[in-house]
């Protein structure tokens, strides 16, 4: 059947105003248990099992929907680029697969309800991988591929009384597969709904709703179009569609209803159109989700109702005007993210609570966009787009990545302007369209992803603008090949850096609006330097944002016979060829968990801008950054904090329409002065006043903090008591150095502090030693970072002692070591130790690099302790992980935590929790005995159930040994995780440690007794 809105039949009005198609006394759900049997390629398949008599009584069961993969058949393939057929089967598109092409036989009966009779049948698969028969009572009723759009069938013919047997023939791959390589796991199955519809012999077949506002975006005009179709002929003649709109409260908004008059005659349907001026209707964007029910009821020629169908409107206009993509007239900025349908337990066969929780996660995340990638999604996300405010960006299935090359001639890329292909393409774009038509949230077409240029994007292009033109067309693959720029009316690009978006916005002349459809890409521990990329959207009006790339894991979890599970990828189910853990690339795990990744991009994404005008005066800018929400919906709450402890607080009335400022004062709040080692932090919360559908009142959607110049009183430093030096003594090999319920030892051989013991308890498991290497992060690897800097990776334990002196005077011990690092050149360590009588001892290094070295991963310093000291706190930033590139999202406060809660679980175990802007930590255990360490001023802090060598030699999360420590790694630095993307581009320099400059470090490291 012909492509359509989303639209189901309803008996009443207040039917309709609901909308709940799942409901509707017309549709019946076929969803449940199939039968089911599988074969390996065509050849061994079943080939009779439609026939009416065929027994599947013995047959296995198979829940619809679902993937059959992940119910013990087959296998799931992870692969980016490549085909997932190429290792057994050797063609050329469009063949498909003969040696291992698996099939699926599912056979289930029905009975159609007596309701029903005298009406036609009909049979909507939502989605089914990659293409299938139908059979009903052994007749063949059809075929279809594209599976991310409906395939629906007239099941009337077919039907007899009582049961009838459905028989679909599912193939793993057919020859629109090669549309389909997108970078997600290969696997099969009816995934999504299956349900019968029925309708009124006459009855409203399709429909298109437009809402154009005029010039000012104040008031609009409806216009409805239809199409109704006179199914047996029987009730041929004269016909009348009325259209009336409600608002939420299900009042009538027009005065008439829009009268829409038809007529058969000789033929089987007819069209029907009409507009009506609404004044001044409340305005749909992400912001402002309004929306309204259109309400259509067809009359036959005697006036009688026949059917109601409806959908919800949201009226709003979107459009490339000077160069710039505007909604309701403004400039917008896309802050968006690319999404996979996936779950780590179902795979693409996603649940309505799974769409919810991303939709929700979103929202409270300050995400306003979403682009399907790489394929329509299924019809609920777009209600759920609509309902609670996200611009989306629909995409085409088609992605040929496998198929074509940098350099390869266009003759022999698929499908490029190769003629047979072009209405494949056309119909994949079409059913799209004609499915999404309908949704506010939609602003953009996209043509589908990385499958290079040619003639027929330009064809899919004009296609779509000629149907729908109230919508611009994306595709970022003319890049590739500019001879069809014509065919996206956006200039598109994937993970260009910082510098090439602003190259671009300075180019003179007139240009497309500019978006990265892919960017940031979040890959295991990624998206350092997101601020940079905000920071130039909000600079150049051209930059209209971008979609990070992804939004959660494609993962898969596997139960393992002792009842744990773990989070398998490319490989892991013996597959090949896969990609890895190139699916782990979410800002959420698979489980849906949040990432420390989220957070970063919910403070970059905020939309509130709070500046210091005159930090010392105390007077502060808050701009507001929305398009329709005033400032007046929020909270302007303030704390200042001591130390990270809060110590007074308070809230203002702020007031702004979008896009304006307005200055505070908040001078009166400062302290008058602070004490030594005192720090005093202001912080801005703004928070929603009244509880929405996405987020409870009193939720922040945006923060920003400052340091506050507070004159530091000398009054404490007066009254300080210095205590006595400790006592040295040489023991062998061994300095020992003891005061006043502490004693320190450092090796003479090696220069390391070996033991520190307060009050009997020893801190240290394995001595302090110097660290430059941090667990390889996946952007490491995929930039070669391991490799490069391997001098460092040995550079600390493969140290050797050049030096070392000690002397004691009435204050302090000091051991002065040098260290000759083999970096080849070799670089050499200057470490100092000071042990005071407190038994507070100061650690200082100077690195000085050898020449021609890689950039240095880390340097600090690191030693291990027992288990049992697995708590600890910090005054910095917190409470998840932070990185040099990646802090804006964290709050500098004073948090706490146990050890083995600071691992992150990335896909593949990498570096992970980190601490930036520490003024001061402890590590204690249950009696609160440990260490405290000071900054001078600052440094990072990791504490973690693992050595950076344990942590690389895994590559699964359930494979890392049982924690027996806990490793502590004070940092002076430690380079910036990166993801502009993942295969090569390395930390922006500003986040780089070179190794041309020397560095100097320092803290404090003092015993707790507890």
């Amino acid at each position: 059947m012909d492509a359509h809105a989303t639209l189901i039949s309803y008996n009443s009005l207040e039917e309709a105003l609901k909308g709940d198609r799942e409901a509707s006394p017309y549709r019946m759900s076929l969803n449940g248990t199939w039968k089911f049997a599988w074969a390996k390629n065509p050849d061994s398949r079943i080939v009779n099992f439609y026939e009416r008599d065929f027994d599947t009584s013995g047959w296995a069961d198979m829940p619809v929907p679902s993937q059959w993969q992940l119910q013990g058949y087959d296998y799931p393939q992870y692969s980016n680029v490549r085909y997932p057929w190429i290792e057994h089967d050797d063609i050329r598109a469009p063949f498909a697969p003969v040696n291992y092409n698996p099939v699926g036989s599912y056979v289930r009966t029905f009975t159609v309800p007596k309701v029903w009779e005298d009406k036609p049948i009909f049979i909507s698969f939502q989605g089914v991988e990659s293409a299938f028969y139908v059979w009903l009572n052994g007749e063949l009723v059809g075929y279809s591929e594209d599976t991310f759009t409906p395939a629906e069938f007239d099941l009337t013919p077919y039907l007899v009384e009582g049961e009838n047997k459905l028989a679909v023939e599912v193939y793993r791959w057919c020859d629109g597969s090669w549309m389909e390589d997108q970078d997600f796991w290969r696997m099969s199955g009816i995934f999504r709904e299956v349900y019968l519809f029925t309708a009124p012999g006459v009855h409203v077949y399709d429909f298109h709703v437009n809402t154009d506002l005029d010039e000012p975006c104040k008031d609009a005009d409806l216009r409805v179009q239809a199409k109704i179709v006179n199914y047996d002929g029987r009730e041929a003649g004269a016909v009348t569609l009325e259209a009336q709109l409600y608002d939420r409260g299900g009042r009538e908004v027009l005065k008439q209803p829009i009268q829409m008059a038809g007529a058969f005659d000789d033929a089987d349907s007819c069209e029907v159109a009409g507009a009506v001026q609404v004044l001044n209707p409340l305005k749909w964007s992400a912001e402002k989700p309004n929306l309204y029910t259109l309400v259509l009821r067809l009359k036959d020629g005697f006036g009688q109702t026949l059917q109601f169908v409806s959908c919800r409107v949201g009226f709003r206009k979107f459009e490339i005007e000077e160069g710039l993509m505007k909604i309701n007239g403004k400039r917008i900025l896309l802050k968006g993210v690319n999404r996979h349908e996936f779950s780590c337990d179902t795979g693409r066969a996603l649940g309505y609570e799974d769409m919810l929780h991303d939709i929700l996660l979103m929202k409270t995340h300050n995400i306003n966009a979403v682009r399907t990638s790489h394929y329509p999604n299924h019809p609920r996300w777009y209600d759920l787009c609509d309902e609670y405010g996200l611009y989306v960006i629909d995409e085409t299935n088609l992605e040929t990545h496998g198929a074509w090359a940098f350099g390869q001639p266009e003759a022999e890329i698929v499908p490029a302007s190769r003629p047979e292909w072009t209405a494949n393409v056309i119909d994949r774009c079409n059913s799209m369209m004609q499915r999404d038509k309908n949704h506010p949230s939609v602003i953009i077409w996209s043509l589908g992803n990385e499958a290079w240029g040619g003639d027929n994007f330009v064809k899919m292009h004009d296609y779509l603008r000629e149907q729908d033109p109230s919508r611009p067309v994306h595709y970022e693959g003319v890049t590739m090949w500019r001879k069809s720029d014509a065919a996206s009316d956006i200039e598109s690009r994937m993970y260009s850096p910082p510098r090439v978006l602003e190259e671009y916005a300075l180019q003179q002349g007139p240009k497309k609006p500019f978006i990265l459809c892919e960017y940031s890409h979040a890959m295991g521990n990624s998206c350092g330097g997101l601020t940079e990329y905000l920071a130039l959207f909000e600079k150049y009006p051209v930059l209209q944002g971008g979609f990070i790339w992804d939004w959660v894991d494609q993962a898969i979890r596997v139960k393992q016979e002792d009842g744990t599970s773990y989070m398998a990828y490319g490989g892991d189910f013996g597959e090949s060829p896969h990609d890895g853990n190139f699916c782990g690339n979410g800002l959420i795990f698979a489980d849906r968990s949040v990432s420390p990744k989220l957070l970063e991009v919910k403070k970059c994404y905020q939309n509130v801008k709070i500046t210091a005008e005159d930090l010392a005066r105390g007077t502060f800018r808050i701009s507001n950054g929305h398009l329709f929400t005033d400032l007046g919906e929020y909270d302007c709450k303030w704390t200042l904090s001591r130390n990270g402890e809060p110590v007074h607080q308070g809230r203002l009335a702020v007031e702004a329409a979008p896009g304006e400022t307005v200055v505070v004062d908040l001078s009166e709040a400062y302290p008058n002065e602070a004490m030594l080692a005192e720090e005093y932090v202001l912080t801005f919360s703004m928070t929603l006043k009244e509880t929405t559908a996405w987020a409870e009142a009193g939720h922040e959607t945006a923060f920003e903090q400052f340091v506050l110049p507070v004159k530091t009183s000398t009054s404490e430093a007066l009254s300080v008591e210095v205590a006595a030096a400790p006592q040295a003594e040489k023991r062998g090999n061994v300095l020992h150095v003891e005061g006043q319920r502490f004693a320190v030892e450092f090796d003479l051989t090696t220069g390391d502090l070996s033991s520190y013991r307060v009050g009997g308890t020893e801190l240290l498991q394995q001595p302090m030693a110097p660290n430059f290497w941090r667990p390889s992060t996946d952007n490491d690897r995929g930039n070669r970072h391991p490799e490069r800097c391997a001098p460092w990776r040995e550079a600390g334990s493969q140290r050797k002692l050049a030096g070392l002196e000690w002397q004691t005077n009435l204050e302090e011990v000091r051991v002065s070591l040098r260290y000759a690092l083999p970096t080849s050149p070799d670089s050499l360590l200057d470490l100092h130790y000071s042990v005071s009588g407190d038994g507070a001892v100061e650690v200082r290094g100077c690195l000085t690099p050898g020449l021609g070295l890689p950039e240095i991963p880390e340097i600090g310093m690191m030693f291990t302790m027992d288990p049992s000291f697995n708590r600890i706190t910090w005054y910095g930033k917190g409470p998840r992980e932070s990185y040099w590139d990646r802090k804006a999202g964290a709050k500098l406060a004073l948090h706490s935590g146990r050890v083995e809660d600071q691992f992150v679980p990335y896909l593949r175990p990498q570096e992970c929790g980190n601490k930036t802007d520490v003024r001061f930590a402890t590590v204690t255990n249950a009696a609160g005995a440990g260490f405290r360490i000071e900054g001078e001023p600052t440094f990072e802090y990791n504490v973690l159930p693992y050595t950076p060598s344990e942590i690389e030699r895994c590559d699964h999360y359930h494979l890392l040994p049982k924690p027996e420590k806990s490793v502590v790694r004070i940092i002076h630095k430690q380079m910036g995780v990166g993801g502009d993307d993942s295969w090569g581009a390395r930390t922006h320099p500003e986040y780089t440690i070179y190794a041309n400059q020397t560095y100097s470090f320092a803290f404090k490291l003092i015993a707790i007794e507890g």
